[in-house]
């Protein structure tokens, strides 16, 4: 993402914001960014493509500081509730949830379909989580489990929607995560589920593997244009990331470990939106069943 749709992606959140959804217009877009109808159309096929954009980036940026912060970290519980917490700061600090709300009341079936897909990814990340830290023994339930643990966190979150401190926050997941817990034991014990494993992910979609040798490509063109004094570290990081990105089989430790350090060096820069978009095809190929990234180009 260039610094020109950048800032027409940061216009039209405020006016979305500001005015709504539904009562801003293409026009009042390209008045607010001053730019022109071409340059907006070069961009997004429509004012739908502009707020999906905005949603999105803020799911790669969530993707990527969960996954950092699984880099260095036992996981477990402790984890998981920070895990979430990102999440949830996200929403409240760009005010997204008023932008989900904009959708669900449009009747616009296209954003409806996309809201559907967002929530169904969320739920497919949960259910996988709650496998890894609690166990093998929980995969059949973890599903149900997910499901449940939404609906409360949603309920408990509604109730106390002035509720934003990070402790705060953290307390309610907390909580939630413990009877999380427990219905997945209860169910265990009895042996009794609703739905199946994978089934979110399987509703929808898994996206498509990112190219490993083009990843690893863009990771090195981006270091040649860290600042002097950030560069030699910078390109290290990138030539250690890039071969094992290429490498038959990538120590993915070392580079979950190298990743995070290699992002923070484009923090406040230009350039600081297009590394987050390949530093989540970075995350998204570590995240492969087998651990090994692609090879396709």
């Amino acid at each position: 993402m260039n610094e020109r749709k950048r800032h027409v992606l940061d216009a039209a959140r405020r006016l979305f914001l500001d005015n709504g959804f539904a009562d801003t217009s293409i026009q009042n877009i390209l008045d607010e960014a001053g730019i022109s109808k071409g340059t907006f159309y070069n961009y997004f096929s429509s004012k739908n493509e502009c707020l999906i954009s905005i949603i999105e980036e803020s799911r790669e940026t969530s993707t990527i500081l969960r996954d950092e912060l699984a880099a260095d970290r036992r996981d477990g519980p402790e984890l998981l509730i920070d895990q979430l917490l990102v999440r949830l700061r996200m929403n409240r600090e760009q005010q997204l949830i008023r932008l989900y709300e904009a959708i669900l009341h449009s009747g616009d079936a296209e954003l409806r379909k996309f809201m559907k897909t967002v929530h169904l990814a969320e739920l497919a990340w949960l259910e996988r989580r709650l496998t890894e830290v609690f166990g093998e023994w929980a995969e059949p339930y973890s599903a149900d489990a997910a499901l449940m643990h939404f609906g409360m966190l949603g309920q408990y979150l509604q109730f106390a929607p002035d509720v934003t401190s990070s402790d705060e926050l953290t307390k309610r997941i907390r909580f939630v995560i413990r009877r999380t817990e427990a219905l997945l034991r209860d169910m265990a014990e009895h042996r009794e589920h609703l739905l199946e494993a994978d089934q979110f992910n399987e509703r929808a979609g898994a996206p498509p593997l990112p190219s490993a040798s083009q990843t690893a490509r863009e990771i090195r063109r981006l270091a040649a244009y860290l600042s002097p004094a950030d560069r030699e570290a910078g390109r290290e990081y990138a030539d250690f990331l890039s071969a094992e990105l290429e490498a038959e089989r990538p120590r993915t430790s070392l580079v979950r470990t190298i990743a995070g350090p290699f992002r923070k060096l484009f923090d406040g820069t230009p350039l600081e939106p297009e590394v987050r978009t390949v530093m989540s095809a970075v995350w998204q190929l570590l995240g492969t069943a087998d651990g090994k990234p692609g090879k396709e180009d």
